[in-house]
């Protein structure tokens, strides 16, 4: 008898020992950005059933993600494509897209709420705003190059801050300003502005998603489990796109910003936040690489690595919950 309790003590400490991998508690970090699907991860539990603890840090700018990445503080990263240029010019092939967290009409011309504009030609002249050096101006310059009639220098820019431009807006300094979600989608709420054009049509500018092909190797288990959390994420911004956009308003919140969910809303219906990484997607990459080699802001277009293996292990994974 005492044998038999002795071996079943003895199996017991074996079975906590040898807990299933697929039971382990991973961690990983997070470097998004202040993005309505961010705010989102901050606010929701996507991770939790994975296995997984993630440790989400919002930057203001896409080239501080970057450099959150270089140097270790955070395994995987968010940038729009232009700073994802950036990121595998400074790494090289040490860099891997594992999958997309944005794409489509990102970006939003606002004008008052009360005005007639409804086209960039009846602009001309006057006081426009965009932030210089980030994705927006540089989608707007896209699209002036599709338009025959429209030039920059058509217009009075001003360069300013995006926390500035809704009030800018309401106050009359400008009459118009082209920015990233979510202040838009913030001004239409507040109804101080309303949308005159979105971009997507004319350039689709992914966020892409980045991991160091070093940490990968090294946590490629912990990644797997966090694009789960990410297609869970994109299935609630589909689905439930109301109760998604109360989630990311409260987490906007405990952050000190004060976002109505109604901008949320908006923004979950504007933009598509799918994952996958397509021809067109790796094709806008290239477009925009091609278009920084011209303007003289890099020096050679990059070779892209993508591992789409990582996001596809995460639709298994997926499947068996």
């Amino acid at each position: 008898m005492k044998r038999i309790v002795i071996a079943a003590l003895v199996l017991l400490a074996l079975a906590s020992c040898s807990k299933p991998k697929s039971q382990e508690t991973l961690e990983l970090t997070y470097g998004g950005q202040l993005y309505p699907e961010d705010y989102l991860i901050q606010g929701g539990n996507f991770f939790g059933k994975y296995g997984l603890t993630v440790k989400a840090n919002l930057f203001s700018s896409g080239t501080e993600g970057n450099e959150a990445l270089i140097s270790g503080v955070v395994d995987v990263n968010s940038a729009s494509d232009s700073k994802s240029v950036a990121l595998f010019n400074a790494l090289g092939q040490d860099v891997v897209i594992v999958g997309t967290a944005q794409r489509g009409d990102r970006y939003t011309t606002i004008v008052r709420a009360d005005s007639s504009y409804t086209d960039w030609s009846q602009l001309k002249g006057k006081k426009v705003a965009t932030r210089y050096g980030t994705g927006a101006e540089f989608v707007l310059h896209r699209f002036f190059d599709s338009r025959d009639d429209l030039a920059w220098e058509d217009f009075q820019w001003v360069n300013m801050k995006t926390e500035d431009m809704i009030a800018a807006l309401d106050n009359k300094q400008i009459e118009a300003f082209t920015v990233w979600a979510p202040t838009p989608e913030i001004s239409e709420a507040l109804g101080v502005g309303k949308a005159m054009l979105s971009y997507g049509k004319y350039a689709l500018t992914p966020v892409l998603l980045h991991v160091k092909a070093s940490v990968l190797e090294k946590k490629r288990d912990a990644v797997v489990r966090f694009l789960a959390g990410l297609l869970d994420r994109y299935d609630m911004i589909q689905g439930k796109g109301a109760e998604a956009a109360v989630v990311a308003a409260k987490a906007a919140s405990a952050g000190g910003a004060t976002i109505d969910p109604k901008a949320f809303e908006l923004a979950f219906r504007r933009i598509d936040f799918s994952l996958d990484v397509d021809q067109a997607i790796l094709g806008e990459l290239k477009s925009t690489a091609e278009t920084l080699l011209r303007n003289k802001k890099i020096e050679a277009v990059p070779d892209f690595r993508v591992d789409m293996s990582v996001l596809a292990d995460a639709k298994v994974l997926r499947s068996k919950r």
